[in-house]
């Protein structure tokens, strides 16, 4: 019974706080506690300042948090305090303590981490019927607050529509969308980012074993409020969506969905001032760094919530997952100079790069004769550049002085993800375009700063470990541009070239092309001089119903996969369907082709028509070098075909090489490879075995030149029968007019 009351009693500890701080009400089930310091004694009375660790490590394991803690990992220095008081400050006021140093009960406000304890650090988190806007301390917040969520991405959660804040956005009335779809349906921060061991979570793993990704095995509410894992376990998209559910208007959705991290498509658009470049080596007189931001057009001086900001869309790039694998994901790009210590090889403090500026709360005289060019005695805001050697030298000199060792400016462009402000609706990138076009957000040149500082360009994006690749330049007007490389991570249909694949179908298409004109404008100059066609001979029915059923077919399906392939191929060039119709249309009428195959090779088989794509075996070469002949000679001075057509032998001797190598290579080919590619999504070990789509997509390709080369000679080639369109009617009705003349030639039958 005692422990029943016990678990009820720690529950109402972890539920109450959650509604009493909604409500404006303090903690009425946290015991009452002192501040202690950090060798555990009572502030209060003292000077010294409050411990989190001493004070909360009274009741529970200090040690064990702050050793599973990932907001103390890599620098960073998150304590009890920011996380779980409201305001993420400890009273200060002595009116806030009893008599015996305890803090009164109406100052306790420890809950369950509340969103705007994470925007203390994190970035912007707004909620309230009051419009958003940018704080005034964002560019210079005080210590111990930063806004690096917001900053570097631009990511504002809010349930509030776009078109209700105080920012001046461009088309700001038509942006009727929430900051953020999941805080308009109220998901808070601690929905996707909680204790790994937390008993009211199901089905998470517990982070100490990593061969598990789902732990069966649960603590007791007691147990986790001693010793909660602060490595917060991040809830992927698939926590709570079933994206195969949806999306069905994508072709191939489950290679979509293997390629594409959620947030490419639905954080299409970014309206916070997410930095474009921070110049880190130069102090503005708020205290902070130069900062440029992205999409944004600011006046010196003005504030953000008044400068005129168009936003951006986040560039893709891939990023790795340990689960999921390499996926496209939305990143921010942010390029940074800053100030190190050449000697060993570290960030010069914030404080000390100040020093070096101000003298008290006003820039050096030193500083303000060497950046001081108009010579009016003071820094204007275009003077606050290190842009001259000499500017440089002055800083460098003033920060030797502090004890810097050998002081140097580097620049290093860094990859910041976007992970939240998600759209939905038709607010998501939905155009196939941003991917597949030919001009592709996929490698589309990123603008990286206005400026350069102290001549020095960034690190190139391969030497920082982060998923960019690319060169930089310098524009005339004195920006910087990343010209990013075609990534061959991923192969995007209409987008992704093979040169080798399609220069070899364009050579062999441009020569059969040629080739044809040039026969076709000598016989139509023949034609002319040799007169009337020969005399027509007896009429024979060649092709029976299923015959011409079945080439009519296979042209027809042909043709449309030629179409709809090329529209794939063309990335946005060419666009009668729209991509994901093509795509459809092109797999129906691939079936079609494949079926409509089998069942003629059943027809051929079973008739013992097969017999009709058989060359001769008694002089075949003769008989070749006959035919050969005749194209190249005969047919322009009136000879007859050297090999008479018949019920018995349709086709010529290279007709039937050139089907046999038809049928049994390049159909095969084409089949196979296709197949590959439609089943790249369903057999991505087995594709990836091949060479993945970069190597089974290109040989595609190649076959669709070679077969688009073959649709050119046949189309022309049955021209050339008794007249020019006999061979058609024959294959529309089934019978034929054959030469009058008989078919006589050396080489040939008799």
């Amino acid at each position: 019974m005692r422990r029943s009351l016990s678990t009820l009693l720690i529950l109402g500890v972890l539920a109450l706080p959650s509604w009493a701080w909604a409500q404006g009400a303090p903690n009425v089930m946290h015991p009452a506690f002192p501040l202690l310091d950090a060798n555990g004694q009572p502030v209060l009375g003292t000077a010294a300042t409050p411990s989190p660790d001493k004070t909360c490590g009274a009741c529970h394991d200090a040690p064990f948090i702050d050793a599973h803690n990932s907001h103390l990992k890599d620098g960073r220095k998150a304590t009890c305090v920011e996380c779980h008081f409201e305001g993420s400050r400890l009273p200060t006021d002595p009116a806030a303590f009893d008599e015996h140093g305890l803090l009164k009960r109406e100052f306790i406000r420890i809950s369950a981490p509340r969103d705007q304890n994470c925007a203390f650090c994190h970035g912007i988190v707004h909620a309230g019927t009051t419009p958003v806007s940018i704080p005034d301390d964002f560019e210079a917040p005080a210590p111990g607050r930063t806004y690096a969520l917001t900053r570097d991405t631009g990511e504002i959660l809010s349930p509030q529509a776009v078109s209700a804040s105080w920012l001046n956005l461009k088309d700001r009335d038509a942006r009727s969308y929430p900051w953020d779809v999941h805080a308009r349906r109220l998901v808070g921060c601690t929905s996707c980012h909680f204790a790994a061991n937390n008993p009211a979570r199901a089905g998470v793993k517990h982070t100490v074993l990593d061969f598990l990704r789902n732990d069966p095995r649960r603590i007791t509410v007691s147990q986790f409020l001693h010793r909660p894992d602060h490595d917060l376990v991040t809830a992927s998209c698939r926590s709570c969506h079933d994206p195969l559910a949806v999306h069905s208007f994508l072709p191939y959705k489950e290679r979509h969905l293997a390629a594409l991290d959620c947030r490419s498509c639905h954080a299409a658009t970014l309206s916070g001032p997410a930095a474009q470049a921070v110049d880190a080596t130069v102090v503005l007189p708020g205290g902070g760094p130069r900062v440029e931001y992205r999409g944004m057009t600011r006046a010196a001086g003005e504030a953000l919530n008044t400068a005129f900001t168009e936003g951006y869309a986040p560039f893709l790039l891939a990023r790795p997952d340990r689960i999921e694998g390499t996926k496209l994901a939305p990143f921010n790009l942010v390029t940074r100079w800053f100030w190190v210590s050449d000697t060993t090889g570290d960030e010069v403090a914030a404080a000390t790069v100040k020093a070096a500026w101000l003298d008290g709360d006003r820039y050096a005289e030193e500083v303000v004769r060497a950046l001081d060019t108009d010579g009016n005695g003071r820094l204007d805001p275009a003077e606050l550049r290190l842009d001259t050697p000499p500017k440089v030298a002055a800083i460098r000199s003033r920060l030797a002085a502090l004890g810097v060792s050998d002081p140097q400016i580097r620049a290093a462009i860094l990859p910041r993800p976007v992970n939240h402000g998600i759209l939905a609706g038709a607010n998501v990138r939905r155009d196939c375009a941003n991917c597949h076009g030919s001009w592709s957000v996929l490698d589309a040149p990123i603008t990286l700063s206005s400026f350069t500082t102290g001549g020095v360009l960034p690190l190139p994006p391969d030497g920082l470990g982060a998923p960019v690749t690319g060169t930089i330049r310098a524009t005339d007007g004195g920006s910087l541009v990343l010209d990013r490389k075609p990534g061959s991570s991923f192969y995007v249909f209409g987008h992704s070239r093979n040169a080798l694949a399609d220069l070899a179908g364009l050579l062999a298409f441009s020569a059969v092309v040629l080739g044809v004109a040039v026969h076709g404008g000598l016989r139509v100059r023949a034609s002319r001089k040799n007169g009337k066609p020969p005399p027509a001979g007896p009429k024979v029915y060649l092709y029976s119903t299923y015959e011409r059923v079945w080439h009519w077919l296979m042209a027809f399906s042909i043709l449309a996969l030629m179409v709809t392939g090329f529209e794939v191929h063309s990335g946005g060039r060419f666009t009668p369907l729209g991509l994901p119709v093509a795509v459809r249309v092109h797999n129906f009428f691939a079936l079609v082709m494949v079926l409509n195959a089998f069942l003629s090779l059943f027809y051929h088989l079973a008739s013992s028509a097969i017999r009709q794509f058989l060359p001769p075996r008694d002089n075949l070469v003769g008989e070749m070098t006959a035919q050969a002949r005749y194209y190249l000679q005969g047919i322009f001075v009136g000879q007859p075909h050297p090999t008479p057509k018949s019920a018995e032998r349709k086709l010529n001797p290279l007709q039937q090489v050139t089907y046999l190598a038809l049928l049994n290579v390049l159909f095969p080919f084409q089949v196979v490879t296709g197949v590959l590619v439609w089943g790249a999504s369903r057999w991505p070990d087995f594709a990836t075995s091949l060479g993945g789509l970069t190597i089974i997509a290109p040989l595609h390709d190649l076959g669709s030149w070679l077969f688009l080369t073959f649709f050119v000679l046949h189309l022309y080639l049955t021209t050339t029968g008794r007249t020019v369109f006999s061979n058609v009617r024959a294959m529309m009705d089934g019978w034929e007019e054959l030469d009058a003349a008989p078919h006589a030639t050396e080489g040939g039958p008799k």
